[in-house]
């Protein structure tokens, strides 16, 4: 196998891996947290708080899920453009812009501040380990193009 072609399957493993990223965000799929996010995983989450351990992170979204089901509301919107991979050895970075549209509802959702429609920047990091892209870090900011002359 060539380099271009070690090049090109990794590059198509971690693609894979950011639109499971991408499509997990809308039910807050916990199974694929499990599979694919590394036991050290941090998360810088779009809203502003922290979570640390892939264990978190899946107690976070259980609690996301819940709420969504309390508001009646069985998935999000989320969607991502602008992507682009950055591969080194054993560490990937991809960042992005995307949007997440969430209804948490009435009561429940005022913790995670009501409804959530966003745009936001964000970058994922993936570790291989043992031959295996695991995510190892998250971080989402919101997107405010204009702001001091930035796009």
């Amino acid at each position: 196998m060539s380099i271009t072609d070690n090049f090109e399957r990794e590059l198509a493993d971690l693609k894979a891996l950011h639109n499971g990223w991408v499509v997990a965000n809308e039910t807050a799929d916990v199974d694929w947290l499990r599979a694919h996010v590394h036991p050290d995983f941090v998360m810088w989450n779009t809203v502003g708080a922290d979570f640390y351990g892939q264990s978190e992170i899946i107690l976070l979204w259980l609690r996301l899920r819940e709420m969504m089901a309390q508001a009646g509301s069985p998935r999000a919107v989320s969607e991502a453009w602008g992507d682009d991979y950055l591969i080194s050895g054993d560490l990937a970075v991809v960042h992005c812009h995307a949007l997440l549209k969430v209804d948490f509802g009435d009561g429940a959702g005022a913790e995670a501040g009501g409804d959530l429609d966003r745009k936001f920047r964000c970058t994922e990091v993936y570790r291989r380990d043992d031959g295996e892209w695991k995510m190892i870090h998250y971080h989402g900011s919101p997107h405010l193009p204009g702001l001091l002359g930035g796009r």
